[in-house]
């Protein structure tokens, strides 16, 4: 399903089979071969899906490519891969790419797909018949060929294209239909970018494979609109979507009626008794089921209604949810889960099933899937979802992937006595104090970004005795607070200096020291008025931060803060 003209506009599995036929069809007179690398550039829509499976087809390989990306890196990625044909989504993208298209000698033909003519349920039967005569042309696959290459976001360094076979995607799309129970009555809708193997194999494959429905969100604005419309059973998200809404919610309700905020406050309370006992393995007795009925009924399904009212699942993937925030939606009855993997295995390697799901970990590894734990803590991975390698990186490939076929992750984690993974922290992102300590961020960080004023957050304190962080404001809150205190400002980096807001960041840094380890806490921090961004170069296309570009962009400030903190201990 997708919008158009402000309606929802239903494609029949047939329609598809016969669209990606044509399409493979043109892609062949265009002398498309086995082995040829297909680009494509463009936000979620049917067409992506046709252009995909049609390359696919034909034996091609496909590059998905970031629609966000600087053209520096869309010249690197069509140039490394050898891109012959680059499909783009829209007339920006189009004239982007005519920009660098003289320094892309490999590159043929830039493809608009609004140009492309593809279309759905508007074939005849004649056409049909021409369509299964063309596919008797078309090439035998094997297991081992290169379904696709995907490179990866680059938070240091150049972007390695990630080489990944039919088999190791056919492998993990088939043990997350297991694990799930993916059929034919499930539906998602799709909005994180099919760039990114997440979205790609667990939004995309895994529901063709199962005959299910795909809604594509008209963008990241319309998502509860959508949500609401299509009522899907399945949803995936990152955490940071999880968060915001969470924290978007929690201060409707402190700002609303004391009653509603005390009736939330009850369901939860209620709810949360219920789900521990079954945690426990103990009996909920009858006095708390019919409790635990009346608040579900009443309140907690007003909140599923938000998503459609029918998600039986919600998996989170990409980095660590809030455990806070996972217990609270999974008492509301959202049945979350957490999912860990990379684009180098297909991508997931390990994922909770709702049924025995433990707060904290990312759940089981998948059928066929092993996960080893080394002495230093190293997260290593073996199974059919493992890449080949990276494209023209055989020293990298060396580095990561043994002959053993473990792969080493660069993570950290450690396996519950029900063999759930914990992942603990990046081994690259590991802060080492000059005392020696070692420091995990994302907790820390995790911590900070609980508050309602705060949209982002990075420490830092490699090599030094404390830890100072780099905190990014929520704009609206911070404006919001301002004005109910009666705090005057000429600009917005002005009132981020006053006094009162300095004071009210305190506060939310000290609450979040509060949980921090005495060697973990945050000694002296500054505001920034800027986001970090993908058009800044601060965050990669999956929303991650780029620490060491963060740290060099910042550096006089950070040095700010380390001399302020040495003239307060000398004073």
């Amino acid at each position: 399903m997708y919008w158009d003209g402000g309606r929802h506009v239903t494609i029949t599995y047939a329609d598809l089979a016969g669209a990606i036929d044509v399409a493979a069809k043109r892609l062949a007179a265009f002398g498309l071969k086995k082995g040829d690398a297909v680009g494509i550039m463009s936000s979620n829509r049917p067409q992506w899906v046709v252009a995909d499976l049609a390359v696919l087809a034909l034996g091609g390989i496909v590059v998905p490519i970031y629609n966000t990306l600087h053209p520096d890196q869309v010249k690197y990625i069509i140039n490394d891969s050898g891109m012959r044909m680059l499909f783009v989504g829209d007339a920006g993208l189009f004239a982007g790419i005519a920009g660098i298209r003289s320094e892309c000698d490999g590159l043929e033909e830039v493809i608009f797909l609004d140009d492309w003519g593809i279309r759905f349920g508007r074939t005849d039967a004649a056409s049909k018949s021409g369509w299964a005569r063309g596919r008797d042309s078309w090439p035998e696959m094997e297991a081992t060929d290169v379904a696709t290459i995907v490179y990866t976001s680059g938070t240091t360094g150049e972007p390695k294209g990630v080489i990944l076979t039919h088999a190791n995607i056919v492998s993990n799309a088939r043990a997350l239909i297991e694990r799930h129970g993916i059929s034919r009555g499930d539906s998602i809708l799709s909005y994180l970018p099919l760039s990114h193997m997440l979205e790609r194999t667990c939004g995309h494959y895994s529901f063709l494979f199962a005959g299910a429905a795909i809604a594509y969100a008209e963008s990241r604005a319309t998502i509860i609109r959508d949500l609401a419309s299509v009522r899907p059973t399945v949803l995936i998200a990152v955490p940071r979507v999880l968060e915001k809404a969470y924290i978007a919610a929690r201060a409707r309700i402190e700002h609303g009626s004391r009653i509603k905020r005390c009736f939330v406050l009850r369901t939860i309370a209620v709810l949360n008794e219920r789900a521990n006992r079954l945690y426990r393995g103990e009996s909920v007795p009858a006095w708390l089921r019919a409790r635990s009925w009346v608040y579900d009924v009443l309140i907690a399904s007003r909140f599923r209604k938000i998503a459609g009212g029918r998600v039986r699942l919600m998996v989170s993937g990409g980095a660590p949810l809030d455990r806070q925030i996972a217990k609270t939606l999974r008492v509301l009855g959202f049945g979350v889960v957490e999912g860990y993997g990379l684009t180098e295995t297909s991508p997931v390697v390990t994922c909770g099933c709702t049924e025995d799901y433990r707060l904290g970990t990312v759940g089981k590894p998948l059928t066929g899937v092993e996960v080893r734990i080394t002495d230093d803590g190293e997260i290593l991975v073996r199974g059919p979802n493992v890449m080949k390698g990276y494209l023209n990186k055989p020293d990298e490939t060396a580095m990561v992937l043994g002959g053993d076929g473990w792969l080493h992750t660069g993570d950290l984690g450690e396996l519950d006595d029900d063999g759930n993974l914990v992942v603990t922290g990046r081994i690259k992102e590991l802060i080492v104090t000059s005392y020696g300590k070692n420091i995990v961020p994302t907790p820390v960080e995790d911590r900070i970004m609980r508050s309602p004023y705060v949209s982002q957050a990075i420490i830092l304190g490699d090599n030094r005795k404390a830890i100072v962080a780099l905190i990014v404001p929520d704009r609206e809150e911070v404006e919001r607070y301002a004005g109910e205190h009666d705090v005057t400002w000429s600009s917005y980096e002005s009132l981020l200096e006053h006094y009162a807001i300095r004071k009210l960041m305190s506060c939310e840094v000290e609450r979040a020291n509060e949980h921090s380890a005495s060697y973990e806490r945050v000694t002296k921090f500054a505001l920034l008025s800027d986001q970090f961004s993908q058009e800044n170069g601060l965050l990669t296309p999956t929303m991650k931060i780029r620490r060491k570009a963060v740290a060099e962009t910042y550096r006089d400030r950070i040095e700010l803060l380390y001399e302020e903190l040495e003239g307060k201990d000398a004073h």
